[in-house]
């Protein structure tokens, strides 16, 4: 019983590694009209500059702002997967949130993955 706990947490920490990185290298979704900007916050070029970015950093709670964190944390949260999938953008002087139908999916998929096991619902986002 203790081996397969211990097996199973391994198994959930080395997913959770993998799809953090796997997240830190995707880019704007395939096929988006126009070239998009980054969807990872950037850091500031100068002191005092500000950009249009993400103002948090995980999860579903999309807000974008000219003041993005200069950092970001490697943790997962669940949601960062649909992250891909959205960006801010600096058009005409506002910094506007703009998500894609794969967002919307995604959130929507991940949303109806609920239960009380971490493992499950990570489980579930993975086939969002």
């Amino acid at each position: 019983m203790a081996r397969s706990q211990i097996f199973g947490g391994s198994c959930l920490v080395i997913l959770i590694l993998i799809t953090s990185i796997a997240g830190c290298t995707s880019g704007p979704p395939a096929g988006s009209a126009g070239s998009a900007p980054p969807i990872s916050p950037s850091v500031s070029a100068g002191a005092g500059t500000s950009s249009c970015g993400f103002t948090t950093c995980h999860g579903l709670d999309l807000a974008c702002g000219t003041n993005p964190p200069r950092v970001c944390t490697q943790e997962y949260a669940l949601g960062d997967k649909c992250r891909q999938y959205a960006y801010c953008s600096g058009a005409g002087g506002s910094c506007q949130l703009v998500t894609t139908v794969q967002y919307d999916q995604c959130k929507a998929c991940i949303q109806r993955c609920g239960g009380a096991d971490t493992t499950e619902i990570f489980t579930c986002e993975e086939k969002c």
